[in-house]
């Protein structure tokens, strides 16, 4: 008899529990509560309904063609039910079984039976997958738990190898090559959509077949395809999700983070769609950091200047005008860290009413309560490598500038330094991933799609039905909102224009471009186009980079020590303390220049010391500049500058080159700790007219979707409205950089986060009239369709978490060491949005034999089945042999 091993007993001596975690289902949109083994990819799910019964829905994606996996109703596996499923040619067969011990379990012979949902059951070249009620196998017997408990730790095996006779129901099963178990605690894994998917399940099981650029569908499933007049190119075909959202949010940047969270709180459905992958350690990254492997390198503040160094690179858009973050968290992400609180000029001078200072105020309130930046972010208290800063500070404080707490006093902007203000909190950095996100995703009726790109919004007229988006493998989805529902594009400056464009909302030419182009784009009929100066009015912050030497020694680090970090300081980031918890800035300063055209016009500088004896300083102008430009789109649908925006007005270019030539005069007094880099030019002369010729982008890009009362489509140059909706539409709504008016006095990431709080209670205070959703599949087995299986459990696909977390909190915990050692760890052990909790012994008073009767963490019954007794296995299991 061949040995089995699918359901080995001792399979389960890995100990502890793991804990599942949230996870939507982008072939199904069911909400399962999920583990996936790191090593095969496997994954194995389970959702529940709000009153726990008899029944669940499970699902087994596996990523093989020819093994088997299988999902059991315990961990102790051996005596309890067992789901098994593997694939016969395009079919996926599965079966009841129940383990006895080392041989094949057999065929289960109870009264629990499984029926598959047609739309989550499919084989592809990569995968096969099977979702399924299981019908009456929570018997409250010995075979499976009571309906009674909060929660089961349920068994998992999978086999690389295929069962003996794969096209019949009782096959032998090989040797497994993975096992373990993980726990479910039924609060999480419960939700009042679960007679809605039960009622998919159908009694014949599904049979797939490819269907020619989109993956794999099954053959009972409804496709949905656009077949609309203007489709550009060959489109592949878009399959229609049966779940349908109040809210979907496209692209998870700053200002979408923050939009999601907020109309999560009110109880609506919540969909957050975004192109990129996880970023931070926390939320599923793994660009570990090769000296502590519990942090990326998006989370070590210290990384900021180097990420485009970095091992990992992919977090840089390819398809935008400029430099622009495709990841979770966007820009966020990416950036210097730069924490700049706006002033109240920011919002005065050039935003509309209701949207003053007086007006948003309460919002960055709010914000700054969650995520309010540091200017001290060391936790032992002290501040490292502050050589480019005592040299800085003299040679401003000698010149009259004062010394500020730029977080404390963000409206002193004249003639002013500041240490850096960085977004940097617990030691990492912060922004909407660190202090929103795990909020979120505490929630039930938040959910999160990654790896998705957005095309368009699906547009009838006026009303948004939903959005299109491509998934990593090149098919498409259309995902729905709900009648009344509402869409918000949050992708930034650089790529909402496209998004807009590709709707049929902008300028005629550039629909026109998206109508003739290489990418499959579905436009709505010429004549529901929108004409709005989409694109139009992009503004940024020029900067000059300068270089001084020092008159005093000034010693320098290298690159080396942040990259490459020494254990000593490896340990103090441990503990949430040293360089490594640092930006790359050692000063800030800001100060403005009244124009000729009678605009004050400010400028901020960022210092550094790259190199012995050497002040680096970036300096920008900011706020009151007047200079603009305009992006669209190219035929193969990236979006790209048709005209810069950069000191393209006389009264920029001379305000910069005054500041430039104000700072210069600077190092020539005599007491000056400073001397221009004599490299920089061969001239003594060298004035700032000369040098600003050297800009080079802020990559700080504002108003390609400008808010304002002045309606685009009648001659104005606003996109949406001041509940920022897009005008001409009922339903969409822009939330990012692209709807601000115009430049903040610093970095941007402050603002647009400000701004998305104070947008937030816009959107939800809006009520959507008419528009019925008439495309949305009515909820039966029938409307069900299937999606790209590529992307299903894969690492590299779709990755979509809606956590159900009982307590969440945005600092990490730092591990103590032993009280025996004498060394720091190196380890950051970080809160996520998943709880540990202790799993309700399985409900028997005796424990079968080859169950689990002892162990670290082990709560159940000791005493075993007649002819089996207690032994030891290892610290976490004991077990009746």
């Amino acid at each position: 008899m061949a040995r089995f091993a699918a359901l080995l007993p001792l399979a389960y001596a890995l100990g502890a529990f793991a804990q599942s975690v949230a996870y939507n289902d982008p072939n199904t949109g069911i909400d399962f509560m999920s583990y996936q083994d790191s090593k095969s990819g496997a994954r194995f799910s389970v959702a529940t309904p709000e009153t726990l019964g008899s029944d669940f829905i499970g699902q087994i994606v596996a990523p093989t063609t020819e093994g088997w996996a299988g999902l059991d109703m315990s961990a102790q596996m051996a005596s309890h039910i067992l789901v098994v499923a593997w694939p016969s040619g395009d079919k996926v067969m599965s079966s009841l079984r129940e383990a006895t011990g080392y041989t094949t379990p057999p065929v289960y012979t109870g009264n629990a039976t499984t029926t598959p949902i047609a739309n989550g059951t499919f084989v592809n070249s990569t995968h096969f997958a099977y979702t399924f009620v299981c019908n009456g196998c929570i018997t409250g017997e010995d075979d499976s738990f009571p309906n009674t408990v909060s929660g089961n730790a349920f068994g998992w095996a999978f086999s690389t190898d295929a069962p003996a006779a794969p096209s019949s129901e009782e096959t032998a099963l090989n040797m497994h090559t993975g096992f373990g178990a993980f726990a479910v605690i039924f609060a999480n894994s419960s939700s009042a959509s679960y007679d809605t998917w039960a009622s998919w399940a159908e009694a014949v099981p599904a049979v797939t077949t490819p269907i020619a650029g989109n993956g794999t569908s099954s053959s009972n499933a409804t496709v949905g395809v656009d077949t609309g007049k203007n489709t550009t190119s060959t489109a592949p075909i878009a399959t229609t999700l049966n779940t349908t959202y109040d809210y979907i949010i496209a692209g998870a940047g700053p200002a979408g983070i923050i939009v999601a969270e907020r109309l999560a709180e009110s109880g609506a459905e919540v969909l957050l769609i975004e192109r990129g992958d996880a970023s931070t350690y926390a939320s599923g990254g793994r660009a570990v950091e090769s000296w502590n492997e519990t942090v990326t390198q998006y989370d070590v503040p210290a990384m900021a200047y180097y990420l485009s160094t970095a091992g990992v690179t992919n977090e840089y858009c390819t398809d935008t005008a400029d430099m622009a973050g495709c990841l979770l968290g966007g820009s966020s992400m990416i950036n210097a860290l730069m924490f700049v609180r706006p002033q109240e000029r920011d919002f005065d001078d050039k935003w509309p009413t209701g949207w003053k200072w007086s007006d948003v105020s309460s919002s960055a309130e709010s914000f700054y309560e969650r995520n309010p930046g540091t200017i001290s972010p060391s936790k032992d208290g002290q501040r490292y490598d502050q050589g480019a800063y005592d040299v800085l500070s003299s040679f401003f404080t000698s010149n009259g500038w004062s010394s500020v707490n730029a977080l404390e006093e963000p409206n002193k902007k004249t003639d002013v330094f500041s240490h850096p203000p960085w977004n940097i909190q617990d030691g990492l950095r912060a922004g909407p991933v660190l202090t929103y996100l795990p909020l979120a995703k505490a929630k039930k009726n938040f959910h999160i799609q990654l790896n998705s790109t957005v095309i368009r919004a699906v547009r009838e007229s006026s009303f948004v039905s939903g959005v299109e988006v491509e998934l990593v493998d090149g098919s498409r989805q259309i995902i729905n909102v709900k009648t009344g529902g509402k869409v918000v594009l949050a992708g930034g400056a650089l790529s909402t224009p496209r998004i807009l464009i590709n709707s049929g909302i902008g300028p005629a030419d550039q629909i026109k471009t998206v109508q003739s182009g290489s990418v499959a784009v579905t436009l709505p009929d010429q004549a529901e186009w929108i004409d709005l100066p989409v694109g139009k009015g992009l503004k940024d912050h020029p900067i000059i980079t300068l270089k001084f030497k020092t008159k005093t020694s000034l010693s320098s680090l290298d690159t080396t020590a942040f990259t490459d970090p020494t254990q000593v300081n490896a340990d103090l980031f441990a503990h949430g303390s040293g360089l490594l918890v640092q930006g790359g800035q050692r000063l800030n300063f800001w100060s403005s220049v009244n124009g000729t055209d009678g605009i004050e016009r400010f400028v901020q500088g960022t210092c550094n010391s790259p190199s012995n004896d050497t002040i680096k300083m970036k300096i920008y102008l900011t706020h009151g500049l007047t200079s603009t430009g305009e992006i669209g789109v190219t035929s193969a649908g990236a979006t790209e500058y048709i005209t810069q925006p950069w000191l393209n007005t006389p009264e920029d270019k001379d305000a910069l080159a005054a500041f430039v030539d104000r700072l210069i005069s600077f190092t020539k007094t005599a007491n000056s700790t400073l001397t221009l880099d004599a490299g920089l030019t061969a001239s003594s002369n060298v004035t700032g007219a000369d040098l600003i010729k050297t800009f080079v982008t802020g990559s700080h890009f504002v108003g390609t979707a400008k808010m304002g009362t002045d309606d685009g489509r009648k001659g104005g140059d606003a996109v949406v409205d001041l509940d920022t909706k897009v005008y001409g539409t009922d339903n969409l709504f822009v939330v990012d950089a692209s709807f601000h008016p115009d430049l903040p006095t610093g970095n941007t990431q402050a603002i647009v986060m400000v701004a998305a709080e104070a947008a937030a209670k816009k959107v939800l205070a809006v009520e959507v009239s008419g528009g019925s959703n008439s495309t949305v599949p009515a909820s039966s087995a029938t409307s069900s369709v299937a999606v790209s299986s590529a992307s299903v459990a894969s690492s590299t696909g779709i990755v979509a978490t809606s956590a159900a977390a009982s307590a969440v909190t945005s600092a990490p915990a730092i591990t103590s060491a032993p009280a025996s050692s004498a060394t720091i760890p190196t380890t950051y052990t970080t809160n996520t949005a998943t709880t540990s909790v202790a799993v309700p012994s399985p409900a028997y008073t005796q424990v079968p034999k080859y169950g689990r009767c002892g162990g670290n963490g082990y709560e159940g019954p000791t005493k075993c089945a007649e002819g089996s007794s207690c032994k030891y296995q290892n610290d976490w299991y004991w077990q009746c042999v």
